[in-house]
């Protein structure tokens, strides 16, 4: 019984110490998240007062990816533009884990998407996430073109907020999307090699990140 105890104990220490949580509050900086603020640029992705706030004005730019000098990527959807900002996360993506983030869309509507970017090597490659009132869609993008998309409608029921969390899930085998607890895409066989993650705005849109949580 002693032995049996002293294993049970054991294991739960074990848990523990390769359980794994990393919460960002942006107080500060601390997962170089890429800032950037142009006067005349197209977005912008500002840490201040414990929050980030990304926005992308959502003007007509021409047929090929607009690559920034510096921090943050905006990235050509037809003839407008979306705008990220990312870090790389502290977690391992062979294997499981979550992320949830809580934030703040100043407004869902038909010519904006908000999302996620994930296995983000670099502005040129990536997946991401994203959504609007009217569907949800999946996409990869491989040296600045788009080589899938998945999208499908989405019915939300009753009253949106404008604050929300959202959740990436990732067990090894699929990938799912979750707003306020809700699955709203899951994506199978898609691989993950990289730890970039990040969010984006397309259109006229603002989304304030108040805080990011990632658990393996």
């Amino acid at each position: 019984m002693k032995k049996l105890m002293i294993s049970a104990i054991f294991l739960i220490a074990t848990l523990c110490v390769n359980a794994q949580t990393y919460k960002e509050t942006f107080d500060s900086n601390s997962l170089e998240w890429t800032e950037c603020a142009y006067k005349n640029g197209i977005g912008t992705a500002i840490i201040d007062h414990g929050v980030m706030t990304v926005k992308s004005k959502g003007e007509k730019k021409g047929l090929s990816a607009v690559l920034s000098a510096t921090s943050g990527t905006t990235v050509k959807a037809g003839e407008n533009t979306f705008f990220e900002t990312h870090c790389y996360a502290p977690i391992d993506v062979m294997k499981p884990f979550e992320i949830k983030t809580k934030v703040n869309i100043k407004q869902l509507a038909n010519d904006r998407l908000v999302g996620l970017v994930f296995n983000y090597r670099d502005g040129g490659n990536f997946y991401a996430f994203s959504f609007n009132n009217d569907f949800v869609k999946f996409t990869r993008y491989e040296n600045n073109e788009i080589v899938g998309d998945i999208m499908q409608g989405i019915t939300w029921s009753g009253e949106r907020h404008s604050d929300m969390e959202w959740t990436l899930i990732s067990d090894g085998q699929t990938l799912m999307f979750k707003v306020d607890g809700i699955s709203i895409m899951t994506i199978r066989y898609m691989p993950l090699s990289y730890t970039g993650f990040g969010f984006y705005t397309f259109g006229n849109q603002e989304l304030i990140v108040d805080e990011v949580e990632f658990n393996q």
